[in-house]
């Protein structure tokens, strides 16, 4: 099964989409079939008025299918406009055939919408109120618009003259329906009347109703007007928030893949950088310790063989950078011997955070040549490591001869080093880091190095 990929991290079928819309066209031949084709049982459902002239909650649902009917075709065409105006956009080099397409997809829904409205209605229930035990009619007033349904009586009477007429029903109290011209009919004789001649009153209803059925099917044809538009603002609004996002995700995508390209530069520049210091180191030992230099000269060849396994990767966990460091310093170590002294003190909580490969080593290369060397007595380099909230702080401190007695420009602390590691920290964490040095009160040099705090995830 092939996958795609989206760019919120999940994998959807390909096939997805297509199932969707064979699904919904099912779904809306069922709803067309249902609404719009479909012969109900009975044109005519009688309704008991309840007390007040309520109606009961059958009655009330089937008024709100009936007030709800209009959003049917708009919720059913509502996915095929939306993929059509995803298709044939009102922009690009072919936004003119688009758009002539587009109004002959509005046409055609406006058409099949209020071709389905107009039919779903000849086809939906009618209510018929029944309020009164009995209907009177006059002569000829079931010929009147809405004279069919005949005058509703309170109380049952019964159809004899002679009997005593308890109260009024609507009419002057003087008058007694049973005593006029005209007919009186029961519940079960109305209901029969109203179905069996149903289709005289309807049509005569529309006769009579025509201007009024004209003015509300111009209405509907500019509601589903409007619903077309708004459908297809609603796309272009979709359309152009994905662009944007892709839009951001590229310049993002190119500036990190710019920021670690100029990491990866910087940090290409302290490697030979490095090794010059070395050899040097090496080099004055080869007159005083020739044995001790071919130490060193041992230890450097596995120390060149991490610094270039770290090349390939801007950032590397602490614990690997930490393990450079110890081989750096065991080559200093066989160099200054008893003169200098280091301490470390790392949370266990920041070995698997991630840092950039070669940060912390100028710095430590800064302190004993910047600071220890100078001094005669030599001196000690403090190493410390610790996570608060979500920033990583590594501190480098010495006890040597501090800022103002530095020997001058040379070396990784104030020339190459110090400055590759502020372009690469501005390079890799923009606006979220810190770089800053002390000069604390019993002399020497602390650097102060804050970055996020994150690990690598797979």
């Amino acid at each position: 099964m092939t996958l795609s990929s989206s760019r919120t991290g999940f994998l959807l079928p390909r096939w997805l989409p297509g199932a969707f819309f064979a699904a919904w066209t099912v779904l809306a031949a069922a709803v067309l079939w249902w609404f719009a084709l479909r012969e109900p049982e009975s044109r005519v459902v009688f309704v008991e008025m309840g007390a007040g002239g309520a109606l009961d909650s059958s009655a009330s649902r089937l008024l709100l299918n009936q007030q709800l009917l209009p959003w049917v075709p708009w919720l059913i065409l509502s996915p095929y406009v939306l993929w059509f105006a995803f298709r044939f956009p009102l922009f690009g080099v072919a936004k003119w055939r688009n758009a002539a397409l587009l109004l002959t997809a509005g046409a055609l829904f406006i058409g099949v919408s209020a071709a389905f409205q107009d039919r779903a209605a000849r086809r939906q229930p009618i209510l018929a109120p029944m309020p009164a035990v009995e209907t009177w009619f006059p002569p000829g007033f079931d010929k009147t618009p809405g004279g069919e349904f005949g005058i509703p009586l309170a109380r049952e009477i019964g159809r004899n003259p002679q009997t005593e007429l308890p109260e009024a029903f609507g009419l002057p109290p003087e008058v007694d329906p049973r005593k006029l011209p005209g007919m009186i009919f029961t519940r079960e004789e109305m209901k029969q009347r109203i179905e069996a001649k149903w289709s005289v009153i309807a049509t005569r209803s529309e006769a009579a109703l025509g201007g009024l059925l004209k003015s509300q099917a111009r209405s509907m044809v500019l509601l589903d007007s409007f619903a077309f538009l708004a459908l297809l603002v609603a796309a272009h609004a979709g359309i152009f928030l994905r662009k944007a996002r892709q839009e951001n995700e590229r310049a993002a995508l190119l500036d990190s893949s710019h920021a670690m390209a100029r990491a990866r530069a910087l940090q290409a520049q302290l490697q030979p950088h490095f090794l010059f210091n070395t050899l040097n180191g090496i080099a004055m030992l080869t007159r005083k310790d020739p044995e001790r230099a071919e130490e060193m000269i041992t230890s450097l060849s596995e120390l060149l063989r991490i610094a270039l396994d770290g090349e390939r990767q801007a950032e590397i966990p602490l614990r690997e950078e930490l393990h450079f460091i110890d081989r750096y310093l065991d080559l200093q170590r066989m160099r200054f011997g008893e003169r200098l002294k280091v301490e470390r003190e790392i949370s266990r909580d920041t070995l698997g955070l991630l840092v950039p490969a070669l940060l912390v080593q100028p710095l430590v290369e800064n302190a004993i040549h910047h600071g220890i060397e100078p001094r005669g007595a030599g001196g000690s380099v403090r190493i410390s490591t610790t996570v608060e909230g979500e920033m990583l702080t590594i501190l480098i401190e010495d006890d040597g001869v501090g800022l103002g007695h530095s020997s001058g420009s040379s070396g990784s602390g104030s020339g190459i080093g110090l400055a590759s590691i502020r372009e690469r920290l501005a390079a890799l964490y923009p606006g979220r880091h810190a770089f800053r040095s002390e000069e604390p009160p019993g002399g020497g040099v602390r650097m102060i190095i804050q970055l996020p705090a994150h690990s690598f995830t797979p």
